[in-house]
């Protein structure tokens, strides 16, 4: 096991820490870090369980604020966040303990998740989001949202819709950093197998031909209780997003499989 641990990166080092020393309720991780230990019963939404998630979404934390400071933007001078589809909480909850001063906030349509992480995530205001805008929040709420694989599932049309609502929610300046599926994912998902080459080959084309590929992949089950057929898997790519949300947007960073070499990341700052 130790030859594993010093195999890895720096980051996952630090990462693998961090969950052990919480899931172990090591007094120092705690005081140190602000992190406590909680992750949802299994009939709740997360997105990952286990002692290697003990100290909640680090890996994606790490990635908002790593992908706004290659932006030129300093996390720590903000002053209220949102997380966009926060599920039960798991990333926003390690954002708080870094950066206690900030006014975090969550919004899912899972009723469940948004329930327990309400419940157990305190200092954080979480509240139920629709299928549709608007959210019950005041125009230019917020100087930061991010949204980890939440435009990865909408239907295009639905997608601009909520970046919309996004530009409505920010304060003139303020940025928005998410990420999405896009030609370097047709890859990911080939080498894995998680796709069939004649799925990955339909999407190429549709990218190349209309700059969007979406299915109602979750049916008529949903997504754990989240029926909606504008909620699927959608692939995007950066030339037709970006011509629909500029001018509105500047754009700051696109970073191709900046996502476990998977999803793209953009930062945007709102005008």
């Amino acid at each position: 096991m130790l030859e594993a641990y010093q195999a890895t990166d720096r980051a996952t080092r630090r990462h693998l820490l961090l969950h052990l020393g919480i899931y172990l309720l090591v007094p120092a991780v705690y005081e140190k870090t602000g992190l406590r230990l909680g992750n949802p019963p299994g009939d709740v939404h997360a997105m990952a369980r286990g002692p290697l998630s003990s100290a909640g979404g680090v890996y994606e934390a790490d990635l908002v604020a790593d992908a706004l400071a290659s932006a030129g933007v300093d996390i720590a001078q903000v002053t209220a966040g949102l997380d966009f589809g926060c599920s039960s909480g798991r990333v926003v909850r390690v954002l708080h303990g870094a950066f206690p001063d900030v006014r975090w906030a969550g919004c899912d349509p899972n009723a469940e998740a948004i329930a327990w992480a309400g419940s157990h995530l305190h200092g954080i205001g979480f509240v139920r989001s629709g299928d549709d805008p608007p959210l019950p929040f005041e125009e230019g709420s917020f100087e930061l949202v991010y949204a980890i694989s939440i435009w990865s599932h909408f239907e295009p049309a639905l997608g601009m819709r909520w970046f919309d609502e996004m530009r409505r929610l920010l304060a003139p300046g303020g940025h928005l950093v998410f990420t999405t599926h896009g030609i370097t994912s047709i890859d990911y998902y080939a080498r894995s197998g998680a796709r069939l080459p004649e799925q990955a080959q339909e999407i190429s084309e549709a990218l190349y031909r209309q700059g969007w590929w979406y299915k109602a992949e979750f049916g008529e089950a949903g997504d754990w209780g989240v029926v909606n057929p504008a909620w699927g898997t959608a692939f995007l790519t950066p030339e037709w997003l970006l011509t629909a949300l500029t001018p509105a947007w500047r754009v700051l960073e696109f970073a191709p499989g900046r996502n476990l070499d998977n999803q793209d990341v953009y930062v945007l700052e709102r005008r």
